[in-house]
């Protein structure tokens, strides 16, 4: 296994789309800035990260949104950190058609994701964060280059939006369990699970690779 571990932190709501759904405040949130969902997500691992990797959509919108944060007095704690954290951190951005990359310790990859990826780990350092979007996910889900999935599941139905974790257009298994080995399959071994006391009842899930 790579020193330098690849981490997904990801959302997604039941019905599987890569979003973040807004919530009511219904009165029954007791941890109303979040901290269990910052905590669990990224705060208990990011002084470990040192590299952000990101598709062009989540860059474009990261690199307009999260340096200012910082300087926002209104801001969470969390948010505030992570806007420290991330204009700190290397940003690669695995595009073909971005021209530029202004955020400040930002550069764009337009070759081979797994060729940048394995030579990244070749390298010392600390570990690389996943930040989005679903497209980049399933990418490397495909290519068997995520160590850690980090996951929020959110009890709600979004009925649209893209799906983290695409569906191949494919028949039906014709047998009743999907046997080891078989193509599109990658294991996770469970590490964490419990519920999070923000975000309406949203689930925290743990996971790491299980390698040959």
């Amino acid at each position: 296994m790579a020193d330098r571990k690849v981490i997904a932190g990801l959302q997604m709501t039941i019905d599987g789309v890569a979003e973040w759904p807004a919530y009511r405040d219904e009165g029954d949130d007791d941890d109303p800035e979040g901290t269990d969902f910052w905590r669990a997500m990224y705060a208990s691992y990011w002084d470990s990260v040192d590299t952000l990797l990101l598709g062009r959509p989540t860059y474009l919108k990261w690199s307009s949104f999260w340096p200012g944060v910082r300087k926002k007095p209104d801001a969470g704690r969390f948010p505030r950190q992570f806007s420290e954290f991330a204009d700190r951190v290397e940003k690669v951005v695995f595009s073909r058609t971005l021209e530029s990359a202004s955020w400040e310790k930002s550069r764009i990859v337009r070759g081979d994701i797994s060729e940048e990826i394995g030579r990244l780990q070749s390298l010392p350092g600390g570990n690389l964060l996943l930040g989005g979007g679903p497209r980049l996910a399933q990418e490397f889900l495909r290519r068997g280059l995520l160590d850690e999935l980090r996951l929020t599941v959110y009890p709600s139905f979004a009925g649209r939006g893209k799906p983290l974790f695409d569906v191949e257009a494919r028949p039906d298994n014709p047998d009743d369990m999907i046997p080891l080995g078989a193509p599109l399959r990658h294991d996770f071994r469970l590490m964490e699970a419990r519920p999070l006391k923000s975000g309406g009842g949203a689930v925290f899930l743990h996971y790491t690779a299980v390698r040959d």
